[in-house]
């Protein structure tokens, strides 16, 4: 998903599709109002996108990394790590501390896999998310709320908020039988 058509599809939202078509044609630089415009939006999508990853959709992935001196740093990590979930080797989960700046282990080579925070985006780079659960739209609504708050602009804000949390709602996964309601099932 490109940050762009994120950007874009907010724009649209906002009801300033002028500005989405000077985004589309590489235009909008030389507009002052909208250079800022977007600008903003690009900060309100990197602040949806970190929330939705630290709160709502968890981004992970799996690297292999060596600890030399009996610690891997963090800075070792290809993302930002947020939460460490296993370190293993040879397919056995291997005893480690966590520390601030590193993870405090024996020496050697260890595929560890974690949640990570996004980093930063520029309008011409791709979301880490890849579309499903977190879609175009529900950035998009995000976005157009951020906005609208920033801008002070609190009912629209609100609006876009409820449809936002409505989305999110939709699309998280059912954790328990809380999602099934009340009532009777017929099986």
């Amino acid at each position: 998903m490109l940050v762009s058509d994120v950007i874009k599809t907010a724009l649209a939202l906002l009801d300033r599709q002028d500005v989405a078509d000077m985004v589309s044609s590489q235009t909008y630089s030389s507009d002052e109002e909208a250079s800022r415009l977007v600008g903003a939006l690009l900060h309100c999508f990197n602040a949806v996108e970190d929330e939705l990853a630290r709160g709502f959709f968890p981004l992970e992935t799996e690297e292999t990394l060596v600890a030399s001196g009996g610690k891997i740093y963090y800075t070792a990590f290809s993302e930002t790590p947020v939460k460490i979930l296993s370190l293993t080797s040879g397919g056995k989960e291997i005893d480690h501390v966590i520390c601030p700046k590193y993870i405090e282990v024996k020496a050697g080579a260890y595929s560890v896999k974690y949640v990570f925070a996004p980093s930063k985006k520029a309008l011409d780079g791709e979301s880490d998310f890849t579309g499903y659960p977190v879609g175009e739209r529900l950035m998009a609504y995000g976005v157009a709320s951020e906005y609208c708050l920033i801008s002070g602009d609190i009912g629209q804000a609100e609006s876009w908020e409820s449809r936002y949390r409505s989305e999110i709602e939709r699309l998280r996964p059912c954790p328990t039988a809380k999602c099934m309601g009340t009532g009777r099932y017929w099986v």
